[in-house]
């Protein structure tokens, strides 16, 4: 369900996309944690805790390995004939059929079984790791696709009230914040906190004073850095956030003011601008790898004291078996205690960036689900390449190409007049219909309600008896629009006419019969590399009017067998309610 205290600010006239800089901090790590876990469907989640519960229990044979040691080192002083077993390693032996060895034999048996088991414990976890990391990589492609389907499904006013860059953050590294980072972290942090209660409660049994002590020294040690380093982390994950979407919005804007910025001579602006942005995250980077590197130096320092101190106490209060069992045990344990807290202040960093950068892909999960709900499975109907061929090559034989707009109203959010009011008129097929109007009349308005990009307050649009969208899934491909601005990707003439099929789903014949109505097919004959020919971004090695034939060509590629070759006006098709107007948003 969606947060209803995370509430996506609406946007106002002058800006369209969310301001990174008003996303307020999580509510908490763990607040962050179950919004990661929301993002994955239910079959998912249960993998999670699965592949957390198996990872958690390795933490088990730590605490053997850590018995192990202890024990070696009490059979290996007794063998100085300075003092003899202790009674609870004795009694240890004896229930495991060791007892009648001798001194070496048993230090090598010990010492054997505890290396392979903290060996053991060591490789089983690095496996693990590495199958959680691909499962949250794959969780990570999964829920930034399903995010982006959802995202391109909804209409055009919804789509507008996130800018790109912020768009592209939320549905591709804030993604991988919400997932790998962010759950990942959680995993670390619950197994590297399974182990330190299964040693520490070992260690209290066996020596209440000497643990609760040590307990005391590093969970001192540990807040204080907690305490320290949170503040840091939050601000300077904030600021590589915020930097990760600056940078995007000043080469998009640098790229598609290429000419202007040119002609005005400030491209030096921009690329000053771009200086100042990444240099702010540079530094927040550099800043953040420090972080992650304080906990070691502050750790090795508490570990050396921390054996210097118990040695030297333990040698001048206790016979020696018992001083070195006590100290071999406690150094084991630190020395597998340590790492842990390591990682575990490690993920603890992590978890607090992650937690930071995920806001905007969680307002962007939240948005959608307060919008229309979001499926809990990517595998919904998709339409498919070779659907939409076949659909091309038949000519659309059940679709009629007449249009019904009936009392349509539209009034766009923070407006108080109406962009639409009552407009009608049809189309029938073969029949033109001319929407003439002041600029800012509501004209562009109206032909996106028709296509279905917008959705009417009221009215209806039908386009062959069917709603604009259901239209445009039943028949894909079926209706064209070549807007003013011509859209062009980076590819070849082939890609740009067949827009978004892949190569092995088009028909070149198709293409080139397209060009040729666009009026474009001699130039391209004319360059050598034909169909091939590269446009560029945007199409920048175009001409204006190239680019706007290029659309008419792509349109026309699929509708072939809908649009003749001469198109005769519509006489009366157009009607307007008694009190119908056409009005801007703005």
């Amino acid at each position: 369900m969606a947060d209803p205290d995370l509430k996506t600010p609406e946007p106002d006239n002058a800006h369209r996309g969310l301001n990174v800089v008003d996303f307020p901090p999580p509510k908490s790590i763990w607040w962050s944690v179950r919004k990661g876990i929301s993002l994955l469907p239910p079959d998912k989640r249960r993998l999670l805790f699965l592949a957390t519960g198996v990872q958690v229990s390795l933490g088990v044979l730590d605490l053997i390995g850590i018995a192990l040691v202890g024990l070696v080192a009490a059979i290996a002083v007794s063998g100085l004939g300075v003092s003899s077993i202790p009674s609870w390693a004795q009694s240890l032996l004896d229930s495991v059929g060791l007892g009648g060895l001798t001194v070496s034999q048993l230090s090598v048996i010990v010492a054997l079984a505890a290396v392979l088991t903290l060996v053991m414990k060591t490789v089983l976890s690095a496996l693990m790791a590495r199958r959680i990391t691909r499962f949250l990589a794959n969780r990570q492609a999964d829920v930034s696709a399903r995010l982006a389907r959802e995202f391109l499904s909804r209409p055009l006013l919804d789509v507008q009230r996130w800018t790109t860059p912020e768009a592209m953050y939320a549905l591709g590294s804030g993604v991988a914040a919400a997932t790998v980072m962010l759950l990942g972290s959680a995993i670390i942090i619950a197994s590297e906190v399974f182990l330190f209660t299964i040693v520490g409660t070992a260690l209290l049994v066996y020596n209440p004073l000497l643990t609760v002590l040590a307990i005391g020294f590093f969970a001192t040690i540990v807040f204080v850095q907690h305490r320290v380093l949170s503040t840091w982390t939050a601000r300077n994950a904030a600021i590589m956030r915020d930097a990760s979407i600056d940078t995007l919005t000043a080469v998009s804007e640098a790229l598609v003011t290429y000419r202007e910025t040119t002609v005005l001579n400030r491209r030096d602006l921009y690329i000053s601008r771009y200086e100042s942005i990444v240099g702010r995250y540079a530094g927040a980077s550099a800043t953040s790898s420090f972080i992650q590197e304080i906990p070691k130096y502050v750790l090795e320092v508490a570990l050396y004291l921390g054996v210097l101190v118990l040695g030297t106490v333990q040698f001048l209060t206790q016979d020696w078996a018992t001083a070195a069992a006590t100290v071999a045990l406690f150094l084991a344990a630190g020395s597998r205690v340590i790492p842990a807290l390591l990682r575990l202040q490690g993920a603890g960093i992590t978890i607090r960036n992650g937690s930071v950068q995920a806001q905007p892909t969680f307002f962007l999960f939240d948005f959608l689900q307060q919008r229309a709900g979001l499926s809990s499975t990517a595998g919904s109907r998709r339409v498919q390449a070779t659907q939409i061929h076949d659909h091309i090559v038949r000519g659309y034989p059940e679709f009629t190409a007449n249009v019904h707009v009936q009392d349509v109203f539209l009034t766009y959010p923070g407006s108080n007049d109406p962009a639409l009011d009552c407009v009608s008129f049809s189309a029938s097929p073969g029949t033109s219909v001319a929407l003439v109007g002041a600029t800012g009349s509501g004209k562009s308005t109206l032909v996106d309600v028709v296509l279905g990009v917008l959705e009417p307050d009221a009215g209806s649009v039908s386009i062959s008896g069917a709603p604009s969208r259901e239209a445009v899934e039943r028949w894909p491909g079926g209706i064209g629009y070549i807007p003013q601005a011509v859209a062009l990707v980076s590819g070849s003439v082939r890609q740009n006419v067949a827009l978004g099929l892949p190569d092995d789903a088009i028909d070149d014949e198709l293409v080139w019969e397209a060009l040729r109505r666009a009026h474009l097919a001699e130039f391209l004959i004319a360059n050598r590399e034909g169909l091939d020919t590269p446009i560029g971004e945007r199409g920048f090695k175009l001409s204006g009017g190239q680019r706007q034939r290029l659309g008419i060509a792509r349109a026309l590629y699929s509708m072939r067998r809908l649009v003749p070759s001469t198109l005769r006006p519509n006489k009366r098709s157009s009607k307007l309610c008694a009190s119908s107007k056409v009005r801007s948003p703005h």
